[in-house]
């Protein structure tokens, strides 16, 4: 809007104004009823209007400086000094020498001539100076504040008031007593009384009260809520400023007119009412014009003359302020004069002639100024005029409109900025995002690749490197890690900005997750001294969380824990309280201190310690926590003290349902029969495929992995828990065992690792099932012992490969074992012929039905040696018995009395072992046990069949072993004994049956060589 528009605008509305105010005195002014004269109105003839009131002006009688009571008047005015006297209007002249000080006292008198018509008649009493008692027809009707003659026995009250009179009388002698000691400008009935038929009366006064408390509830409300958006939204002092004009307006509102305030605060003396009217206008323009102030002086060119102009009318508004405190009432009325008149026009003027016309919403302010000026030069002419009329509303009401409208346009402009603002912010931050996600993307590939050739030559070239060069490259490797997790981090963070990470809540065992965290972080402890402490009873109920995530929260804290400590404890217990689970980690590192506490969970933010730089990282680790821990529904909290170290909190929801899980290694498993495709429940068998044992502590995820592998001429035999798994490879041969990572009691990693201690990698693979696929939690993995490991949820194609592979790898291991096993037996014999042979020879001379016998055990051996099925993996124990008797006779005929053989075999088991297994064995006694002793010895060999397996033993009184060859015996060769044949034995024994030989021994005492074979059923 250019300015021309602006002041064709700005006249309309003061036409608009001007022609509401002019409407509201034309309804309400009643010039054309009679005056009164020589102290008498006459009514009489006159029709009085019903639907408004008439004033009692004109010339009244008046006794200044007199108290006379009515029954004094009655008697012709006897003793009385009568005066003429104008009402309303100012009796300073009359009471007082001083113009200026209106102190006295006087009595009015009026007599009023009527028709005598039967109406209710009201009088109003707008505003009398300073209390008045009224009489009419010689009766006392009302009293404000006490009539005296002296200062110190009046009491003032200006509060209006309406007498009821009845409307048969024909002639109303009205009286008023009034006495004035407050020092002012005037004194006496400076109001209109208006009189009137009293439905009328009561109607006005009421629309009057009305109207009052409308103007003063819009102006309070307008009041709060500036105040609201200065404290809530915009923290502009204009704001202020313009909250305050608005109470004070609202005061005084309530104050003027018809001095509501007076009636609700009936405890407010007059003098304390006038300062309160006096501080309530004045503050409602000082503090308008503070709140102008800012737009006044942006667009001024001369701002030094502006601020003078301000400078004087804060010096103008301190002095009235203080002339009013301190009641120095002579100069109060010049003062507000000044502020009520000059503010209002000057805003108006300043801003039309200053302010650019183009800046958004400025004609509405102009609008509200002009209002309010509007209403203070009309208040300032009706008081002028001592005229009484109804409150009139419209001015102040507009300008409460407009200020609103002003700051609302303003307000949702300044919104709209910043929204745009915030937009463009948004979009540089999703920007800054985006960048930082794909540089991590990009930088993973190349970062691996530095850890894993840095792996690759620590493994391959550590005997070739020195100790420095070696440190190097393990620094290299663990700041590689770092990295990594810093990238991992920088990819979670930007997810959890864009909600990007939606939770899989299920029914978690919190101690598995514990477990597992320990396990991978086992790894990660780079030679400090901790000790991890898992304190989570087994009857802790299940929580409802995402399993992956739950392990995030759980490694970054007790990660956090690692790195700011060398050596020390970290604690992860929990207790249940309603339906939450309360997680605590604690560790006794070197803690925080408050300002730290109160920025570890912004982004970006570290503790400031002295191993900062040792620690590494960026500070996202426990920002992440805590907003999983609130996507999870739960809070996450610390505390700690400096060199006490620190505790970690956070809750999560206990699940409703509590399942639970058998944990009784006798359990009734779930075996898959290949062969048609159907489930049945009963004990372990062997059916002639691969046997694979599967571990989760989560049926569904059991029941996922059948039926993936049912198809695959697989036999799965499912545990659902380590300690049953430990069981059950007792019970058989395995050719795979596919594990999940979290689990109660004993996870993955740790079944991982009792699985090792017992077979190598090449004679039993693990395959194993996790929920993250983390450089940190692979590296864990292999390092316990797997041999793959397949990311959850599991992909058939994926699984059924994987398997597939591990299974084929170990089939050929386990070929190549037997063709070792062929081969040895075949390195054997030339050396065995040949002894043989040379006893027979010998036999043919001495001895030929001996050599008979001999060469029908010789004949015997050789076709039991070069059977076919000493190919398979088992033969019967039988033809291996029938093989070991043809030995030890030829033996026996060779060594003669220095051997000796002792057989403790009731009955032949119809059970399988691998071909060869006793015959070494036995060789082994002989060659280095009883024949390494002169007199030689005494092999026993016995076989005891129990209701589920079959005992195999071989004794010998030979020189027996020494203990530090003993426990290497089966590990590696010994020096000086190539050990092949004990070596191959264990091997093939520990793949068929999941156990191998053991071997006690007592040197010169004797050696005890035991096997286990299972029952097949």
């Amino acid at each position: 809007m250019n300015k021309k528009k602006m002041i064709i605008t700005i006249g309309l509305f003061l036409l608009l104004l001007t022609s509401f105010r002019l409407l509201w005195l034309n309804h309400y002014m009643t010039s054309d009823y009679p005056y009164a004269e020589g102290g008498i109105l006459d009514l009489r003839g006159v029709e009085l209007p019903d639907d408004k009131a008439i004033t009692l002006n004109g010339e009244w009688a008046f006794f200044g400086n007199q108290l006379i009571a009515p029954e004094s008047l009655t008697k012709q005015f006897s003793g009385a000094k009568q005066q003429w006297i104008r009402v309303p209007g100012d009796w300073v002249e009359t009471v007082s020498d001083d113009r200026n000080i209106p102190y006295g006292y006087g009595t009015y008198r009026l007599q009023i001539l009527l028709d005598g018509q039967s109406k209710l008649y009201t009088m109003s009493f707008k505003e009398i100076k300073s209390s008045a008692t009224v009489f009419i027809n010689g009766e006392r009707v009302a009293e404000m504040g006490r009539v005296a003659e002296t200062v110190e026995s009046a009491i003032q009250d200006y509060r209006p008031f309406e007498v009821s009179i009845d409307g048969n009388l024909k002639e109303i002698d009205l009286i008023i007593q009034v006495s004035n000691y407050n020092v002012g400008h005037s004194g006496g009935i400076v109001k209109s009384i208006k009189f009137g038929n009293s439905a009328s009366m009561k109607k006005d006064q009421m629309m009057s009260s009305l109207m009052q408390f409308m103007s003063a509830t819009i102006l309070f409300l307008h009041g709060i809520y500036v105040l609201v958006i200065f404290l809530v939204f915009v923290r502009k002092r204009e704001l202020v400023f313009l909250s305050i004009v608005f109470f004070c307006a609202t005061v005084s509102v309530l104050a003027d007119d018809d001095k509501v305030l007076l009636y609700l605060f009936p405890s407010i003396s007059s003098g304390m009412w006038a300062k309160i009217l006096y501080l309530s206008y004045a503050s409602s323009a000082f503090f308008l014009l503070q709140f102008c102030r800012p737009i006044m002086t942006r667009h001024s060119n001369s701002k030094a003359r502006v601020f003078n102009l301000y400078r004087v009318l804060n010096l103008v508004y301190l002095l009235f302020i203080v002339s009013v405190l301190i009641d120095f009432k002579i100069v109060i009325n010049p003062f507000f004069s000044v502020i009520m008149l000059l503010i209002p026009m000057i805003i108006p003027l300043v801003i039309l002639k200053k302010v650019a016309v183009s800046e958004a919403g400025i004609i509405y302010l102009l609008l509200a100024t002009i209002s309010i000026a509007s209403s203070a030069i009309w208040g300032d002419i009706k008081n002028k005029l001592s005229v009484s009329l109804p409150y009139y509303p419209i001015d102040i009401i507009l300008g409460v409109i407009f200020f609103a409208v002003f700051w609302f346009k303003r307000f949702f402009l300044a919104t709209e900025e910043t929204k745009n603002l915030a937009g463009r912010l948004q979009k540089e931050i999703e920007r800054k995002d985006e960048f930082l996600a794909n540089t991590s993307h990009e930088l993973r590939n190349p970062l691996h690749g530095i850890i894993n050739m840095s792996q690759a030559i620590y493994d391959n070239e550590k005997d070739d490197l020195t100790e420095e060069s070696k440190q190097n490259l393990r620094i290299l490797m663990t700041v590689g890690r770092r990295m990594s997790m810093i990238l991992n981090d920088l990819l979670d963070i930007t997810k959890l900005k864009e909600n990007g990470i939606r939770l899989q809540v299920k029914e978690t065992d919190l101690a598995s997750v514990v477990s597992s965290v320990f396990d991978t972080l086992g790894f990660m402890k780079e030679g400090k001294s901790i000790v991890f402490v898992q304190t989570i009873p087994e009857t802790f109920p299940k929580i409802e969380a995402d399993e992956n995530r739950l392990f995030q929260i759980l490694f970054n804290l007790v990660h956090n824990a690692v790195k700011y400590m060398n050596e020390g404890e970290v604690v992860v217990s929990a207790e249940s309280q309603k339906e939450m689970a309360i997680i605590h980690v604690q560790d006794n590192g070197i803690g925080m201190d408050e300002e730290t506490m109160k920025s570890i969970f912004l982004p970006y933010e570290q503790a400031d310690s002295d191993m900062t730089a040792i620690a590494g990282g960026i500070g996202l680790g426990l920002s992440i926590c805590e907003q999983l821990v609130k996507l999870h529904g739960g809070l996450l909290s610390v505390k700690s003290s400096v060199g006490k170290g620190s505790t970690f909190t956070f809750t999560l929801p206990i699940s409703a349902n509590q399942t639970s899980i058998a944990t009784d290694p006798l359990v009734r498993l779930t075996v898959v029969d290949v062969t048609n495709g159907n489930k049945r429940t009963e004990q372990i068998t062997t059916i002639g495929f691969p046997r694979i044992l599967v571990v989760d502590d989560d049926p569904l995820n059991l029941a996922i992995v059948e039926r993936i592998l049912v198809a695959e001429q697989l036999e799965i035999i499912t545990c659902t828990s380590g300690k049953e798994a430990l069981v059950l490879l007792d019970k058989g041969k395995w050719d795979l065992v596919i594990s999940d990572v979290m689990m109660p009691s004993m996870s993955g990693y740790q079944l991982a690792q009792k699985i090792r201690e017992r077979f190598t990698i090449s004679e039993l693979p693990i395959l194993l099932l996790t929920a993250r696929s983390q450089l940190e939690d692979i590296q864990t993995g292999f390092q316990c012992g797997a041999s793959d490991y397949v990311t959850k949820p599991v992909e058939k194609i994926e699984l059924v490969s994987r398997v597939k592979a591990l299974i084929d790898l170990k089939t050929s291991i386990g070929e190549r074992v037997r063709m070792e096993a062929a081969w040895l037996q075949a390195q054997i014999q030339p050396h065995f012929l040949f002894n043989t042979l040379n006893t027979i020879a010998a036999l043919s001379e001495v001895n030929p039905p001996k050599m008979v016998e001999l060469l029908d055990k010789f004949g015997d051996y050789l076709h039991a040696s070069f059977a076919s099925h000493n190919l398979n993996p088992v033969i019967q124990l039988e033809n291996e018995l029938e093989l070991v008797r043809s030995y030890l006779f030829i033996e026996q005929e060779r060594f003669g009395e220095r051997l000796n053989v002792e057989w403790e075999v009731e009955k032949i088991p119809a059970i399988g072992i691998p071909p060869l297994s006793i015959q070494t064995i036995v060789e082994n006694a002989i060659q280095h046990g009883v024949l390494k002793r002169p007199e030689g010895g005494t092999v026993r060999i016995q076989v005891i069949e129990q209701p589920e397996l079959v005992e195999i033993t071989i004794l010998d009184d030979g020189v027996g072993i020494p203990e530090g060859k003993l426990k290497n015996l089966l590990t590696h060769q010994i020096e000086g004994h190539r050990g092949i044949g004990l070596l191959n034995t264990d091997k093939r024994l520990k793949q068929q049956y999941g156990s191998g030989i053991d071997i006690t021994s007592v040197p010169d005492v004797g050696t005890t060589v035991r096997f286990i074979v299972p029952k097949e059923e």
